[in-house]
């Protein structure tokens, strides 16, 4: 899976959805080769967008919760 120098294809994405999630993996796996095969090619195209030398760089949201217990 990755390449010589280490580092993860694009397609390592797709892949990881594809085998890790139950949900993602069974509708995935609903899909016809060509369609699978599209939405494949999708994902690398999205990716690498955000491809920064070796590496991906993914946006992400993120959530900070604090809470605090009430002093008596």
């Amino acid at each position: 899976m990755a390449h010589s120098d280490g580092t993860l294809p694009a397609r390592y994405l797709f892949e990881a959805e594809r085998d890790a999630g139950v949900r993602t993996a069974g509708l995935l796996a609903r899909q016809s080769p060509e369609r699978l095969s599209a939405i494949c090619r999708a994902i690398e195209r999205e990716v690498s967008r955000y491809a920064r030398g070796n590496e991906f760089v993914i946006p992400m949201a993120a959530h900070l919760v604090v809470v605090a217990k009430p002093q008596k």
